[in-house]
């Protein structure tokens, strides 16, 4: 289920896209390589990749929790609208007693 609801989100799942947001992390990135030395460089853009994952993955969680809850949601409002088994013979039974006491 879990591997249906991954290819889910991935389907329609459309980054977001802010070209400002994106432009200063192009200048950033272009400054630390003209400061920083290559060991250093590698480190920085393995925290950077790492985060990238973790969000990936949290929008991902997010998403199938997102979609199980409203399963679970609509599975019990269809319980709630529907009679329970056994209501219809309760109340025939109710209306029988009633009109037993009526006469």
């Amino acid at each position: 289920m879990e591997n249906l609801l991954r290819t889910l989100y991935w389907n329609l799942y459309t980054p977001c896209t802010n070209e400002e947001t994106e432009q200063e992390l192009d200048d950033c990135h272009k400054q630390l390589i003209d400061v920083l030395g290559k060991p250093e460089r590698k480190l920085v853009l393995r925290i950077i990749d790492g985060k990238d994952r973790l969000a990936d993955e949290i929008g991902l969680d997010s998403f199938i929790f997102g979609f199980k809850l409203a399963t679970e949601i609509a599975y019990e409002l269809k319980m709630y609208d529907r009679p329970f088994q056994g209501d219809d013979a309760k109340e025939a039974a109710c209306r029988s007693i009633m009109s037993e006491e009526e006469n």
